[in-house]
């Protein structure tokens, strides 16, 4: 049986399994929400038919921080697509996961706009274009505590609503994690940029701008090379080690976005079973991760070695990644430098400290996450 779990679960040991996992979110209300986890808007690049499958997979893990009561996930701003991507704006992905976690997460679509520069807040674009500048405001205003923002695609819309309301950002803002950049330039290509940066460089300029602390998490170690570095927050996934033990209904998440599914039935498809040779295929694949990172970091976490889930203020030694302070800044097109220092600047970036278990320990703690699906 490729879901072993499901049958487990109807056990009484499954049931006690399943209620201790329950209690790890323990600080949810009974609407879902959590009472006590960080206020969390998260902005992403998540197409159907996708771009890249990792998108889908940092959604999955914002819903598990909020399942966890890590974070209160406020809300869910997808990037408009750029021209060369097949699929709209994946908001059928952001209901799925609503209805597998009972919430309500609203959804709202950014701007086909570009930045014309660094401190253009898209002055005159029409409502259309500004809606999600306009959401992120929304929920800064209405939060009781600041907001923090993971920004894992095209930072324009962030970048746009922060140059408008910047009183706003600096008081209601807790920070952005921008996963975006590299910390070191190819030497074989030193002119070459990283994708998040490449689709609007102007945004991604004026990010080290922000009137509120930034969290900077360069893509890459050095530009385009897909290995584990000190300095990048990317690392491979295998299915196989994330997506084994998960629910059907989860895994139905993950086959129709691996599929890329026109089924209408995109919620009822969930209560089955993925055909198992579909399954089979999908485990068998790995994933290039880049921003499991910082949706820990924004909830207050972080992964030991062991790849343990736990608060970064207890961590210690033990943690496989931690954020220092930098002196950091960013040319109008996109090019950065950016040095270590002792004390607050109001940015800090992302290190690995041991880059040998930083896969293994990333995997795991996705792992954990997706197991608390039912």
């Amino acid at each position: 049986m490729v879901f072993s779990r499901r049958g487990f679960l109807k056990t009484g040991a499954g049931v006690a399994v399943a209620s201790a996992l329950r209690l790890e979110a323990a600080g949810t209300r009974e609407d879902g929400r959590s009472a006590v986890g960080t206020p969390l808007l998260h902005v992403t690049d998540l197409f159907h038919p996708h771009g890249d499958p990792d998108d889908h997979f940092d959604l999955a893990v914002a819903f598990a921080l909020a399942l966890r009561g890590a974070v209160d996930l406020r809300g869910v701003v997808v990037d408009y697509p750029p021209d060369f991507r097949a699929g709209d704006p994946a908001v059928v992905a952001v209901a799925q996961l609503n209805r597998l976690t009972g919430r309500s997460v609203p959804v709202s679509i950014g701007t086909s706009l570009r930045l014309q520069h660094r401190r253009d807040a898209l002055a005159g674009a029409p409502p259309q274009e500004t809606a999600a500048v306009r959401f992120i405001h929304e929920q800064l205003r209405a939060s009781e505590r600041p907001v923090s923002l993971v920004c894992v695609g095209n930072a324009a819309d962030v970048a746009a609503a922060a140059l408008r309301e910047p009183a706003l950002f600096k008081e209601k803002c807790a920070g952005v994690s921008l996963n975006s950049g590299s910390a070191h330039d190819n030497p074989a290509k030193p002119e070459q940029l990283e994708f998040n940066v490449r689709l609007d460089p102007a945004a991604y300029a004026a990010l080290f701008d922000l009137p509120c602390p930034l969290n900077w998490f360069p893509c890459w170690h050095v530009t385009e090379q897909r290995q584990c570095g000190a300095d990048g927050s990317f690392f491979w996934l295998p299915h196989r080690d994330a997506l084994s033990d998960i629910s059907s209904g989860l895994a139905n998440y993950f086959a129709y976005l691996f599929e890329k599914s026109a089924d209408p039935k995109w919620l009822r498809a969930m209560k089955a079973q993925p055909p198992a040779d579909l399954w089979e295929k999908i485990l068998g694949e790995k994933r290039g991760m880049w921003s499991t990172a910082s949706q820990f970091a924004a909830a207050g976490l972080t992964v030991t070695t062991d790849g343990e889930i736990v608060p970064a203020q207890e961590a210690g030694a033990r943690a496989v990644f931690r954020m220092q302070h930098v002196e950091v800044t960013c040319a109008d097109d996109g090019r950065t430098a950016w040095k270590r220092v002792e004390t607050s600047t109001g940015r800090r970036m992302f290190a690995v400290s041991d880059v040998a278990r930083y896969p293994a320990a990333m995997t795991r703690a996705v792992d954990t996450l997706f197991k608390l699906f039912s």
